[in-house]
């Protein structure tokens, strides 16, 4: 999107009801359908040939297909990262998932978000502290490197379920496994996220 400030709109109500939020500067929001899955490798690809790399492609398709698979799977509705337009800083650097969560008799959301306040440092944020938020880090791989990934996630009851369903937004920030947990680059991050989402809401009438 190349407007100063992008807006993520979910309007079919397919998965979750009509939503609105706010993005940082120049990301870009996505469904995960496959006519999405084609357009973002049509994009992917064209940016492999520029830079004389076509060889990845069938790489690049298999990676992408699995990823968008299996947010399908966990009955995910959008994904968003900063496109060409945002600063150079934000590039490649993080994304954002929107997945519908729905309690079970096994795992209800009541008891997912009291495991997030005693173990994650979970906190509401938003106006009327509406939204609940946590963090967590997990060890992963890139490419045959150690790396961490920061984890911001962000709970929003759907109204008229009774706390049984909700979406949750997930922020991804991958970073050095070194780099420490207060880091100010990870806090600013967090700072980032905490903003565009506090301006989640419903557009039900």
């Amino acid at each position: 999107m190349s407007s100063l400030r992008a807006e993520l709109m979910g309007t079919n109500g397919t998965i979750v009801p009509p939503y609105r939020m706010l993005l940082p500067p120049g990301w870009e929001s996505f469904d995960l359908s496959e006519t999405t899955e084609r357009d973002l490798l049509r994009r992917a690809n064209a940016r492999l040939q520029g830079a004389g790399n076509s060889g990845f492609g069938p790489v690049l398709a298999g990676k992408v297909h699995e990823a968008l698979e299996g947010l399908r799977a966990r009955r995910g509705f959008a994904y968003a990262f900063a496109g060409d337009a945002a600063p150079s800083w934000a590039i490649g650097a993080a994304t954002l998932v929107g997945l519908k969560r729905t309690s079970t008799p096994e795992a209800p959301l009541d008891q997912l978000v009291e495991r997030a306040i005693r173990h994650h440092g979970g906190v509401a944020i938003g106006e009327g502290e509406r939204i609940v938020r946590w963090t967590e880090r997990r060890k992963t791989s890139v490419d045959g490197e150690d790396v961490v990934s920061f984890l911001i996630n962000y709970l929003v009851p759907i109204p008229g379920t009774r706390r049984t369903e909700a979406v949750q937004w997930t922020a991804t920030v991958a970073h050095d496994a070194d780099l420490p947990a207060d880091h100010p680059n990870l806090q600013l991050w967090l700072a980032l996220f905490d903003t565009h989402v506090s301006t989640f809401t419903w557009t039900v009438r």
